[in-house]
């Protein structure tokens, strides 16, 4: 049959994937060739080349690790491989997700006959950007031609509002996949479905309880009866001794789990093994569903306290949720259920396959996007082609729809006539004119609950039907998702690690921005090592480096065709589409050249040395806080010290950080909760820094008052009185990042009226003068230095400040007026 809308919908999940179809108003799902719902998200490569994908890689798995993989949609985006012994291939992430793809077109071909060649593919909403990036990879690699992207909860909404035409009321999709969660507000109201706030975790889904299971029931069993010297997750890895008994343990801790979801007790399938005596061994033990229960609760409860989180951050208590959208397979298990409703009280709905409902609800937004036409090539002799404007689904039941007729070669269409019949109702436009150039608008008559497919015929003057290309179009009156949101907020970091907001978090796609900023150091022409960096970070943090890095743009001095003093303007535009591709752009007025690059989404995999290392420096700054916080009686900052010390993220780092020796998944967990601890501390650091902040914006506005009075124009003056202002009610609002920021501006304003003067150049050449010493290269210096009293003499100011900011850069760190922090920006507001 031939398509005008994608219609078909890919939950592309970290433990199993679906593919559904919109048939009329009704998503249906299409069975893979085990007559199953889902397939697992494992793919096998034995030693002859051929790959197989779902349960039969899922099997292998538990006995040949090194054969198997799955749950690599976790890693996507980033630079890990993975390695198959036997075909001694290696894979990235996305390309064993592409085979799972292959593996879901494959079972529609089976199944009906066609051939996929564009669907909607499901994201998890707490995706950054790198991981979407990924995901689009994996889609062109499987072959398909279109691939749009749709948040998971947004799915899930649609699947159970599409065709709900209610007053407003507000859902919270919860959905626990088995590798990440996500926890959505979503807003329905008039066929118009939104995204009012969310909140998630990349690392927190079924496979944590996994292992969960593991590491607290059944190795401190085994070790209780078996000598097995350095039995751990560390040595669990590609290399690791203990790799097979561990992928088995995982494999069985699954199914435990999905046992005591029905059952009481359950007996783990025997697992055979070798001691470190070099015997034989098997072992078999049973569990409880309780002793289940109490070492996953603390990972629900996370997600509970993300939803409790997301809930308050828009003012909305559990009475304004209408209900909870229960979304993955965890979720089936009854004593899940039961924790949800104690610990939030709002009504569950699983009426929806919580297994499906995604790609249900992918099915149906693919039904609101129109094929791309473009690939059916221009009309021929004797045939016409229309382009189409029109929404394929909307809440209106008489739509507009509007297009453009064209042939092989340019003609007048005056007298022409183009009509519209329901194919079911036999509804008719009648006969509508074309103008001259083709262009045609009609209004269509609809029928709620079912898709309206209409028949398009064209006339030509004389009355003789044509042949027109495409020859059908369809509506459905249901929900419409109203814009897809950012998830994180975007922005570049500057030099001072202050992080420069373009986006904010919510924001509907696409977005498209440009802020002013100024460079801190001159960029010789010419000079190959010399480079521009623009840092561009997601993120809520409004400190630099405690958002994530998504690429850079570099301006090198090999690619200017003159130098860039320090202080020129660069005009930074931030670019981004529906489908979170990312662009940033840089103008530099004074070169009169524009430099762009799409960030090349792809984050290396986290380093388990400087992961511990970072780790063991939060750990001083925490003893240091709490010991600080105890001399100095800081209640406030004690509050913050003690919510880090009550909190279990110090111990799941420890965790991760021992598993990360044999684990990249586990690394990549290591590095999240880090970042998260690294949050909290911060909170606590702020709490005791607070008193000493104060008094340096105090006294930074006392020097920016005199410098102001004494030198600052009248725009300078007011800036400076704005920036006071500002500061009080910073201060009163108690936010230390904010408070730091407007220091910032204090001192860049205090320093642009020093630096306007041409007497404070000239006592900065003197102070370079009696610091030369300290300079790491004494020949340049010496020739700066005698550019410098050259510009003196010849009363050239510009000339001077240039020559001046080149000997601070001569100075060695120490004598730097501050370090270097975040990611190396070399701009500032």
């Amino acid at each position: 049959m031939t398509r005008s809308t994608i219609d078909f919908g890919i939950d592309l999940g970290t433990t199993n994937s679906a593919i559904a179809v919109l048939k009329g108003v009704t998503p249906e799902i299409i069975k893979n060739q085990r007559d199953a719902d889902i397939t697992p998200s494992a793919v096998w490569l034995r030693k002859n080349g051929e790959t197989y994908v779902g349960w039969e890689a899922r099997n292998r798995n538990r006995d040949y690790p090194e054969e198997a993989y799955l749950e690599f949609k976790r890693l996507m985006g980033t630079d890990h491989q993975y390695l198959f012994k036997n075909s001694g291939t290696a894979r990235k992430p996305e390309e064993l997700s592409a085979e799972v793809l292959k593996s879901l077109r494959g079972d529609v071909q089976q199944r009906t006959g066609e051939l996929v060649e564009a669907s909607v593919i499901t994201v998890p909403a707490i995706f950054e950007l790198h991981q979407c990036d990924a995901t689009r990879t994996a889609a062109q690699l499987a072959g398909f031609k279109e691939s749009p992207l749709l948040q998971e909860p947004v799915a899930a909404a649609l699947a159970y509002g599409f065709q709900i035409n209610n007053d407003k009321t507000h859902w919270l999709v919860y959905d626990f996949g088995g590798g990440t969660f996500d926890a959505a507000i979503i807003k329905a109201e008039e066929g118009m479905i939104n995204v009012v706030n969310h909140g998630g975790n990349i690392f927190l889904g079924g496979s944590d309880m996994d292992w969960a299971i593991v590491e607290q029931l059944l190795v401190p069993r085994m070790l209780e009866q078996y000598c097995l010297k350095e039995f751990s997750r560390a040595n669990a890895g590609v290399k690791g001794k203990w790799r097979g008994v561990f992928s088995c343990l995982k494999w069985n801790a699954e199914e435990l789990k999905l046992a005591l979801s029905r059952r009481e007790r359950a007996t783990l399938d025997t697992v055979k093994f070798t001691t470190s005596d070099g015997e034989e061994a098997e072992f078999e033990t049973e569990i409880s569903r309780s002793e289940l229960v109490a070492v996953v609760l603390p990972i629900i409860m996370r997600s509970i306290e993300i939803c409790k989180k997301v809930l308050k951050e828009k003012n909305l208590s559990t009475k304004a949720i209408e209900k909870i959208i229960l979304v993955g397979g965890p979720t089936l298990a009854p004593y899940f259920r039961e924790i949800l409703t104690s610990n939030l009280g709002i009504p569950l709905d699983y009426s929806v396959d919580p297994l499906t409902v995604v790609a249900q609800g992918a099915a149906v937004f693919a039904g609101t996007q129109s094929l791309n036409t473009h690939g059916l090539g221009p009309a021929v002799a004797g045939e016409f082609s229309i382009e189409l404007h029109h929404k394929p689904v909307g809440i209106d039941s008489t739509p507009v729809v509007g297009g453009k007729v064209s042939a092989a070669s340019s003609r007048d269409f005056s007298g022409f006539t183009i009509e519209l019949i329901n194919n079911k109702t036999q509804w008719r436009s009648g006969k509508i004119p074309l103008h001259p150039d083709g262009v045609f608008m009609a209004n269509l008559h609809a029928e709620r609950g079912e898709r309206n497919t209409y028949a398009i015929e064209l006339f030509d003057s004389s009355g003789r039907r044509q042949k027109v290309r495409p020859d059908t179009l369809s509506y459905t009156i249901g929900a419409v998702v109203e814009e897809q949101p950012l998830i994180n907020s975007m922005g570049i970091a500057l030099a001072d690690n202050a992080r420069g907001g373009f986006f904010e978090k919510g924001k509907g796609l696409p977005q498209k921005k440009t802020v002013v900023f100024k460079t801190i150091r001159p960029l010789r022409q010419g000079q190959s090592g010399e480079v521009l960096r623009i840092p561009v970070v997601e993120g809520e943090n409004e400190l630099g480096d405690r958002n994530r890095l998504n690429g850079v743009l570099d301006i090198r001095g090999d690619e200017i065709r003159r130098d860039l003093p320090a202080g020129s303007d660069v005009e930074v535009t931030l670019r981004i589409d529906e489908s979170r591709i990312v662009t940033v752009k840089a103008y530099v007025p004074l070169l009169d050249e524009e430099f762009e690059t799409k960030i090349e989404m792809r984050r290396p995999g986290a380093n388990v040395e400087f992961l511990k290392i970072d780790f063991e420096g939060e750990l001083k700054r925490f003893r240091e806080a709490k010991s600080k916080a105890a001399a100095v009686d800081a209640k406030s900052a004690a509050r913050f010290v003690g919510n880090v010390d009550e909190s279990p993220l110090l111990q799941e780092v420890r965790d991760a950080l021992v598993a990360a020796k044999g684990d990249p998944d586990a690394a990549g967990k290591c590095e999240t909760r880090l970042l998260e601890l690294k949050l909290k501390l911060d909170e606590a650091v702020d709490a005791l820094e607070w008193p000493t902040l104060i008094a340096e914006a105090k006294d930074w506005l006392s020097y920016l008052k005199r410098a102001a009075d004494q030198h600052g124009n009248e725009q300078q003056k007011e800036k400076a009185n704005t920036l006071a202002a500002e500061i009080e009610g910073v201060i009163s609002e108690r936010k230390a990042d904010r408070l730091r920021k407007r220091i910032e501006l204090v001192r860049s304003l205090y320093w642009e009226i020093l630096f306007a003067q041409p007497s404070f150049w000239v006592e900065q050449h003197r102070r370079m003068e009696r610091e030369q010493a300290k300079m790491t290269d004494q020949s340049r210096a010496a020739r700066l230095l005698d550019q410098g009293r050259d510009c003196i003499g010849k009363n050239n100011v510009i000339g001077l400040e240039n020559v001046v900011r080149q000997l601070w850069d001569l100075l060695p760190k120490e004598v730097a007026e501050a370090a270097k922090r975040g990611y190396e920006s070399s701009l500032v507001r």
